[in-house]
């Protein structure tokens, strides 16, 4: 709908199509998907400029967060195909960011692990997203901040409350 967000906040016109499409823009489904978008794409920079993804960082920082847990985990975390999981850590292993082993307890289990280097690389790209979140969040005050965090928050448990309620398409 709008290429650019300045776009967005072009003033309002007299025409009854382009009142349409200011009401469409201040939509708070379309402006989250919009800002999402730019956000992102400045995230996905920042995150790429010290050598990872923004899926990669996800899986560092939940390996970080949580511990070392089994890939199968790993995958339900993140809810993706096991092949997804695999795709995910073979670069992060092949870079020395995250190991692999087999659990002793159980061989068909591999359990994965953030490494040394992984810390610091993930340090990194915490510190490139701080910059970035500074950059995206300049225009507002600390109490927006956290008024907007504690939105986004509460959305986000409502909306995890909405998929974990929905009947199973399972048969």
């Amino acid at each position: 709908m709008y290429d650019t967000m300045s776009e967005m906040s072009a003033e309002p016109t007299s025409s009854a199509s382009e009142a349409v499409l200011d009401e469409r823009a201040s939509s708070p489904g379309i402006l989250l998907a919009l800002l999402g978008q730019e956000a992102m794409r400045r995230l996905r920079a920042a995150h790429a400029a010290v050598g990872v993804s923004p899926r990669q960082f996800h899986v560092l920082g939940l390996l970080h967060d949580r511990g070392p847990m089994s890939q199968s985990e790993l995958g339900q975390i993140l809810a993706v195909d096991k092949s997804i999981v695999v795709a995910l850590l073979n670069p992060l292993e092949l870079n020395g960011l995250v190991s692999r082993k087999r659990d002793s307890a159980d061989r068909r289990r591999h359990v994965v692990s953030l490494t040394a280097a992984g810390k610091r690389q993930l340090d990194k790209a915490t510190r490139a997203q701080h910059e970035v979140e500074a950059e995206l969040f300049a225009g507002l005050s600390s109490g927006e901040l956290r008024t907007l965090a504690a939105s986004l928050l509460a959305l986000r448990a409502s909306l995890s409350a909405e998929d974990r309620s929905a009947p199973s398409e399972e048969c």
